[in-house]
């Protein structure tokens, strides 16, 4: 299916079918947008389509070269992804770049703003002049978090959030009920980054309880020691993946609390799972109060990049609001 496989991102994939048909690529593709919305898929695929001989617009997935990068045993297929990418990483890539193979040679790096300042600094001349016929795609969730001299040697291609109905479609693949999949699309919330998670009973309703709790504790009905229990029974511990992960997943839910209150309308609500327990709950509740521990939540989440000490930012933020 080649390119096909990469839905909802239409206006994205029309423009490298572009590149396709012209051939005349640039040296380096930055493919921006939130985690789970298909970013590294369409940098495979495309890598697919730029080897393919029998559908060098799209993709066969059936030729040797489709099936090889498929498999990540083609020569001109490299992925870079790591926790952290280093300057080895870079050096290995660079490297093997120089390796002559015929077709184009694709270098993937994702989640790119892992990388060190010293990773970053190596890559940099490699991006602006690379070997003929190679090709560097980096992905990232905002360009901010990429130094601004990485960012002018590339050509930025946006990816946006999926529609609902895409994600709809891809939650039945592994949910049957109708009513379920439309809930857990729309906690998704236009991305697959935690589909694999949702999708499994234990972790749906723990979820659940983990955010009944936290509303419980804003509500003063639950101490900070018993929402801490919740987290930990959902999360396993803190470290920065899940404080990072549990602050925007409430700061979400205190977006849709707010919009509820002051729009009235819940079209457009993430957790739709929890719209009952908002209603009995929340209407009228202290909208000066929400709107406080939102900005705790903001300023936590800004927190979570300069210290090191996660565990401290979040339970700073548990007894903060316990005591407001």
């Amino acid at each position: 299916m080649g390119l096909k496989r990469v839905l909802g991102q239409d206006k994205t994939i029309n423009y490298l079918r572009k590149l396709l048909e012209k051939r005349n690529l640039p040296s380096t593709l930055i493919f921006v947008g939130p985690e789970g919305v298909g970013k590294k898929l369409t940098a495979v695929e495309f890598a697919k389509a730029l080897n393919c001989k029998v559908d060098p617009l799209n993709g066969c997935d059936t030729c040797k070269s489709c099936i090889a990068i498929e498999n990540r045993v083609h020569p001109n297929l490299k992925i870079i992804e790591s926790d952290t990418i280093g300057i080895d990483d870079i050096r290995e890539t660079i490297d093997n770049s120089y390796v002559p193979y015929e077709g184009i040679k694709v270098n993937i790096f994702v989640n790119v703003e892992n990388a060190t300042i010293q990773a970053f600094n190596s890559m940099l001349k490699f991006l602006e002049e690379p070997p003929k016929n190679t090709l560097n795609i980096l992905t990232c969730e905002n360009l901010e978090n990429l130094p601004e001299t990485i960012v002018s040697r590339g050509v930025v291609v946006k990816f946006e959030k999926l529609p609902f109905e895409v994600i709809k479609e891809i939650v039945k693949q592994f949910v049957e009920d109708d009513e379920k999949a439309s809930t857990i699309a729309h906690i998704l919330n236009g991305t697959l980054k935690n589909l694999s998670q949702l999708t499994k009973d234990e972790v749906y309703k723990k979820r659940k309880q983990l955010l009944t709790s936290f509303l419980n504790l804003i509500k003063k009905k639950e101490t900070g020691t018993k929402f801490i229990v919740k987290f930990k029974d959902y999360y396993g511990d803190f470290n920065y993946i899940t404080v990072n992960d549990f602050i925007d997943e409430a700061i979400d839910l205190l977006r849709d609390i707010i919009f509820i209150i002051v729009k009235k309308e819940t079209e457009i609500v993430k957790n739709i799972d929890l719209l009952g327990f908002i209603a009995d709950e929340f209407l009228a509740f202290n909208l000066k109060r929400l709107k406080d521990i939102y900005e705790l939540l903001g300023k936590a989440k800004e927190g979570l990049l300069t210290n090191a000490n996660t565990m401290h930012i979040i339970l700073s933020v548990i007894f903060t609001i316990e005591n407001m």
